[in-house]
């Protein structure tokens, strides 16, 4: 179908598409976007006292960038994509200017709090399902960026809850999921849907508590300095996902406190199971939890690696160039 104004071809997902926050996450994305030619054009929100946004133009992943969240209001998208503690913020201030019909997603780590914030905020005649990418990187910042981030990755949908009328009716729910698992398969991903409470469980266990462990680590070992010119790759192996944004991950554990909470305190219980057979001289003891280690480890990782599509693959049910469902 063409735009009679231009004589361009319409998209195969918005006019504009507005991306809320172009660091790592959200400067990938427009990458990822541009270089398919999924959008017509691309803007970046972001902050005035910030270089992101002139990053984000200079890389080409954004056409324009404003510092007002109303400039959403040319979007038929819009993906936050800034910390998770700013939701409630952008929500409550491109809301009133968002036209009906108007697609809201993000890339956050934790979704229960934010199902809540979109419920609160955003306009009944907007639909918003929440996107959890898995995928990223400690480093930050747009010139960081990269258009295959997302590539073969798998992103996590939560619809909102149905509730048989506005935008938890169930053809809202369907067609507001098939637009954002468009957006994420074009750019490459696979995608799976799941409520919210189990999401956060999800991610409580194989992403929230390995940063936790690994500022444990990081911490624990502040304390004997002299040894630090010693360190090696395990180490730093280990410890790589502390070097990220501090404030980014305060937002995610304050707002996945409970399940958060439980995951700690799992591993709070296996390490003073350890410190006991260690305390003991339970040398079998010391053994079989290593060994139970080691071979969880090797059945998460074929889980993963089975979970994958080769590169290149695509499901004939799926859009051109996408990956299809887990």
């Amino acid at each position: 179908m063409m735009d009679e104004a231009t004589n361009q071809a319409d998209p195969p997902l918005a006019a504009c598409l507005a991306i809320a926050g172009v660091g790592l996450l959200g400067a990938s994305l427009g990458l990822a976007l541009k270089e398919r030619k999924l959008c017509r054009r691309v803007i970046g929100i972001g902050r005035a006292d910030s270089p992101s946004l002139a990053q984000a133009r200079e890389i080409g992943a954004i056409d324009e960038g404003f510092t007002d969240p109303q400039a959403a209001a040319e979007a038929q998208i819009v993906v936050l994509a800034t910390n998770v503690g700013l939701f409630p913020d952008l929500m409550r201030r491109m809301g009133p200017v968002l036209a009906p019909g108007t697609l809201v997603t993000d890339v956050g780590s934790t979704k229960v709090q934010v199902m809540r914030w979109a419920a609160r905020y955003l306009p009944a005649a907007v639909d918003f399902i929440g996107s959890h990418p898995m995928a990223g990187s400690e480093k930050r910042g747009p010139l960081a960026a990269k258009p295959d981030l997302f590539n073969n990755a798998i992103c996590l949908l939560c619809p909102p809850p149905a509730r048989g009328r506005g935008r938890g009716t169930p053809a809202r729910i369907h067609a507001a999921m098939t637009r954002t698992q468009s957006m994420w398969r074009n750019i490459g991903m696979q995608t799976r849907q799941l409520p919210p409470e189990a999401h956060d469980a999800w991610v409580a266990a194989i992403s929230h508590l390995p940063h936790a462990a690994a500022m444990a680590v990081v911490l624990s070992a502040a304390r004997t300095p002299d040894a630090f010119p010693a360190v090696a790759g395990g180490f730093l192996d280990t410890t790589r996902i502390a070097g990220g944004d501090a404030a980014m991950w305060a937002d995610i554990f304050l707002t996945n406190r409970g399940p958060v909470r439980r995951e700690i305190g799992n591993i709070i219980r296996e390490l003073k199971q350890l410190q006991a057979a260690i305390a003991g001289n339970d040398r079998p003891k010391v053994l079989a939890m290593l060994e139970q280690a080691r071979e969880m480890r090797g059945r998460i990782a074929a889980a993963r690696a089975a979970a994958k599509l080769p590169a290149g693959a695509a499901p004939a049910s799926s859009p051109a160039g996408a990956q299809g469902d887990l």
